[in-house]
């Protein structure tokens, strides 16, 4: 099962400007309303093979893990920029 991303919590004051900003993510959950992760939750559920994506144009955009130093964060395929798709999600 693939799961959608709803929105995205950021911390406005941190001094990054890719997706290692983001504090929490919201995933549609069964039923109705959100329930909400860390972007490491995140990381660790696609290192145990359930995939994430948020929706661009109509097309699922995929979610990949990715590890800094010691940090575990989460941005999608094609870039780990200010403009990654899933820095553009709504906010939680």
């Amino acid at each position: 099962m693939d799961f959608q991303i709803k929105c995205v919590d950021l911390d406005k004051s941190s001094y990054f400007r890719d997706c290692r900003r983001i504090k929490s993510i919201g995933i549609l959950a069964q039923g109705g309303g959100t329930n909400k992760y860390t972007p490491a939750q995140i990381y660790d559920r696609i290192k145990g093979g359930e995939k994430f994506f948020v929706s661009n144009n109509n097309q699922r955009v995929y979610l990949i893990e990715v590890k800094r130093g010691e940090t575990k964060y989460v941005r999608t395929e094609p870039n780990d920029t200010e403009n990654d798709n899933l820095l553009k999600q709504d906010s939680c």
